[in-house]
């Protein structure tokens, strides 16, 4: 279990909390939801990290392509050299309008995924139930 952040802005889940928090949600006609599988309506589709990054501003993932260099240019963001340049900077895009990064680390390979959401989606998803 990962140590609770003090960033409210920056938050860190393990595999295995991730892996929880992608099998609470499901996509209704009304979009993402967290609910258990007694409370889903009939119809409910499961989500997975693919069906969540049409959620996510940007995203890094060895699953996911997140598109970094199409989420750069509709930034209009410019100068970046490479991808890690280029993702810091969104990053910090994102972090001075108050959206929220979430890592996960601690798996098998040395990257750790990073999503970048809307606080307000987090909430939405109960993410704080799986920190």
């Amino acid at each position: 279990m990962t140590a609770p952040s003090t960033d409210p802005l920056h938050l860190t889940l393990t595999p295995a909390q991730w892996q929880a928090w992608l099998d609470s949600l499901c996509e209704l006609p009304s979009g993402p939801a967290a609910l258990s599988a007694a409370e889903r309506p009939r119809g409910a589709e499961p989500m997975d990290a693919y069906a969540l990054s049409a959620y996510a501003e940007a995203l890094q993932s060895a699953e996911v392509d997140g598109e970094l260099w199409d989420t750069y240019s509709d930034l209009e963001l410019e100068g970046a050299g490479d991808d890690t340049q280029a993702w810091q900077e969104i990053r910090a895009f994102y972090r001075d309008r108050g959206y929220v990064l979430l890592e996960v680390r601690g798996g098998e390979g040395d990257e750790p995924e990073e999503w970048i959401f809307a606080p307000e989606l987090l909430q939405l998803l109960r993410l704080s139930d799986h920190l």
